[in-house]
């Protein structure tokens, strides 16, 4: 009991002390006074529709994953299928079959952020689960990538510009626990301050046995999805911003007619092979929404944070008043209020 008191206590004050870990608006709130100041510049709140025209409104707002997929070369993205929500678990599999895919596979809502709803879906039994929960929307199924690193890359080119740069690389860290040859998985989880939280998640499924006792020093990841709201450690590693990587997302983009500002979501096999080009998928490309990842890492100060997000904001202001002198409209001040209420970072607490 003792135990239970004074882990909740340090718990508590591990979670105040490291800002990651506080509700958006802590974070967006100074910056918002930013955004008033580029809106007025602008002359409109809704600039940011026209920092990529090839998505709805910028994708500032929930946009379609399955047509922002299809924007970029087949090459680089995995097998991806949009579902309807009504569809049933047979018909799943006979999709999964039919494309010679293969359990595990990744279902996702086809609107979402924050990684709401992603799902990694290794048999039958836990795809019906999920469409118990979830089938109430569009989803997307997609080829599960077994790559063992991820990163996000942020990418921004100026419309003027034949060659744009990377602003940043994150790289993104599963649920990770170091066996002591004492405690078993559950407790490992448990009093872990970082991962505490998701321990009801990680074993609700039965796929890690909590009484299972790791050897001393043997590690075990019980979560390989890269998204800050399901337990992933983000480390910033701009260091790895080379000549070749940008060159390669400066190819990339320049396939995709009218994308300028957003972040990639990467897995990929070494950075040996990435830096040539060679054994990466793009599981997700986001647009004027994206926030430059890396300032997650637990070394950045919250200041940092900050004014990473609104150098980046600049960015996109610079990007939209270009696109804009050739002809490409701002949203609404109706559209704004609708975006509004769809992403709303004062209204959540949840991370990327």
């Amino acid at each position: 009991m003792k135990k239970e008191v004074l882990f909740k206590l340090r718990y508590k004050w591990y979670r105040f002390i490291h800002w990651e870990f506080w509700p958006m608006w802590t974070v967006y709130l100074p910056c918002i006074f930013y955004y008033f100041w580029i809106s007025l510049k602008s002359r409109s709140f809704g600039f940011f529709k026209a920092v990529n025209p090839a998505i709805v409104h910028g994708g500032m707002t929930l946009e379609d994953k399955n047509f922002v997929n299809q924007l970029l070369p087949e090459k680089y993205r995995p097998k991806s299928f949009l579902v309807n929500g009504k569809t049933n678990p047979e018909e799943i599999e006979n999709l999964i079959i039919q494309n010679r895919l293969e359990y595990p596979v990744i279902l996702k809502p086809n609107n979402g952020c924050r990684g709401r709803n992603v799902e990694l879906i290794r048999n039958r039994e836990s795809l019906k689960k999920y469409l118990e929960n979830n089938g109430h929307e569009d989803l997307l199924l997609e080829e599960y990538i077994n790559f063992p690193n991820e990163i996000g890359v942020f990418y921004i080119r100026f419309p003027n510009e034949k060659k744009g740069f990377v602003t940043g690389i994150v790289e993104k860290k599963g649920i990770t626990v170091t066996g002591d040859g004492e405690q078993n998985l559950g407790e490992l989880i448990k009093y872990n301050l970082r991962y505490h939280s998701f321990y009801s998640k990680i074993f609700q499924d039965g796929e890690y046995n909590a009484n299972y006792i790791p050897f001393e020093n043997e590690q075990i990841l019980v979560s390989s999805i890269g998204n800050h709201a399901r337990g992933a450690t983000f480390y910033d590693v701009s260091d790895k911003i080379s000549e070749n990587i940008t060159e390669l997302f400066n190819e990339i983009c320049s396939s995709v007619n009218g994308f300028y500002y957003g972040r990639f979501d990467v897995k990929f096999n070494t950075w040996k092979e990435l830096e040539n080009g060679g054994n990466f998928k793009i599981i997700e490309l986001n647009g004027a929404a994206s926030e430059p990842t890396f300032i997650y890492d637990p070394k950045h100060s919250y200041f940092f944070a900050v004014t990473e997000i609104m150098k980046h904001w600049n960015f996109m202001y610079e990007i939209a008043r270009l696109n804009k002198k050739k002809g490409h409209h701002f949203t609404s001040i109706e559209e704004c209020w609708k975006i509004l209420k769809e992403f709303n970072p004062f209204l959540t607490s949840s991370r990327i």
